[in-house]
């Protein structure tokens, strides 16, 4: 395609409102050669045209916001929205400056109610990272995975029906259609955008077949298999409809997203399908799932990535039983090769995230400490969970003290209590 007609064919369809399209997340790395990058991109639009666009488009999207494998260690380019930016960027048309080049793969093809597209595409890459330097987007340019200040892989995600404690999980899908269809689109809307995703009905009726989970409120065997799913992030979908006076009805969904290991949220938001005479709640909840903004899992990535950054705070106290009457925290180790305290924090700082940790508040029979212990294993690729944390720091502690005393370690929650008996 030659420059002439690149740019012929953009100007004929950069006036194009795109208002209500969704960014495809199905972008391939192809290779990065001096300071181009080239990649496959799918587009989907109703408009047959508009879907070349947008497969441009959403290869943009996809590298801002997603990450693609192969480009910045399968990082997203952008850490933090900037509105202003992605308007002149994505609405205006600006991103066509950094396409060198295009070709389209595969012709639009119709899918249902839109048109598929496939492209081909070169972007002046080393011209678009300074232009986001430049207009001041927050980047996670150039950084190494683990590193202080990086971004891991994207995390894995699960979608959660919302329930009451000791309500019936499998009773609640059963009868709420809306709350079924919630979880179902919104695993696949972050499939669409690039996480690893649990899918929790599929899991729900594999336990239902192998009757996993009885009669009851099931709470434990549900808890169970959530924490069995290794999710890094939990995402809970609560649907609720109203009808008023004048029969109108209106569906709210409201997404909280929390980190499994700690429960602390990440983000959290309501939409509104609007009102509508009907009684139709399954397709007021698609209404309501369409208004879910981009600005949602920015928000949650960026929360995720501060957790990534800066670990999680872990509380131990470490106490002697009563039985202990013959040694004590500020004496040696019982082979007399360390004193126990100095050998602690030796430990602390190889094994605190960047070496973050306060064990002031300690005496001879106690120590209290804060230490912050990272969520994710760069070398094994894996999150580093508070129970191998805590399984780590008992296989320490019982092979300094030597078979003469014993380590038992309870985990409450985000603390540790610690008990040399």
């Amino acid at each position: 395609m030659t420059k002439h007609y690149f740019m012929f064919f953009l100007g004929v369809f950069l006036s194009a409102t795109l208002f209500g399209q969704r960014y495809s997340g199905d972008v391939v790395f192809l290779q990065q050669k001096g300071n181009t990058l080239s990649v496959r991109a799918v587009g989907i639009s109703e408009k047959k045209k508009e879907s070349e666009v947008m497969a441009l488009k959403s290869a943009f999207h996809t590298l801002f916001y997603t990450g693609v494998e192969g480009v910045n260690r399968g990082n997203p380019l952008v850490s933090a929205a900037k509105p202003n930016y992605d308007r002149r960027f994505f609405d205006e048309g600006r991103y066509s400056v950094f396409v060198r080049d295009y070709s389209v793969t595969e012709a639009p093809v119709k899918q249902g109610k839109q048109y598929r597209c496939t492209v081909e595409m070169t972007i002046l890459f080393d011209a678009l990272q300074k232009d986001l330097n430049r207009n001041k987007v927050q980047t996670n340019l150039g950084m190494a995975v683990g590193a202080p200040g990086s971004q891991v892989s994207l995390p894995t995600v699960t979608v959660l029906p919302y329930a009451r404690e000791n309500e019936d999980v499998r009773a609640i899908l059963d009868h709420n259609q809306m709350l079924s269809y919630a979880v179902s689109k919104m695993t696949s809307e972050f499939s669409s955008r690039g996480y690893k995703t649990k899918d929790f009905l599929a899991q729900l009726k594999r336990a239902k077949r192998n009757d996993v989970l009885t009669a009851g409120t099931q709470s434990d065997a549900v808890t169970k298999m959530i924490q069995n799913m290794g999710a890094d992030i939990i995402v809970t979908a609560k649907v609720i409809a109203t009808t008023d006076v004048r029969r109108q009805s209106e569906v709210s969904l409201e997404l909280t997203a929390t980190e499994f290991q700690t429960a602390g949220n990440l983000a959290s938001a309501t939409y509104q399908s609007g009102k509508f005479v009907t009684t139709d709640t399954v397709r007021l909840t698609d209404y309501a799932l369409k208004k879910v903004k981009d600005e949602f899992f920015t928000k949650l990535q960026a929360s995720f990535n501060d957790i990534v950054k800066n670990g999680r705070e872990m509380a131990i106290q470490m106490v002697l039983a009563k039985s202990v009457t013959d040694w004590d925290f500020d004496q040696p180790l019982p082979d007399g090769s360390a004193g126990f305290k100095p050998m602690l924090e030796e430990w602390l700082q190889v094994h605190a995230l960047n070496g973050v940790y306060d064990m002031s508040r300690s005496n001879d029979k106690l120590i209290d400490l804060s230490v912050q212990i990272p969520i994710w294993d760069e070398g094994q690729g894996r999150a580093y969970t508070i129970s191998r944390f805590s399984a780590e720091l008992k296989n320490f502690l019982d092979e300094k003290l030597g078979g003469e005393y014993v380590a038992s370690v309870v985990t409450m929650g985000q603390g540790l209590t610690v008990t040399i008996k």
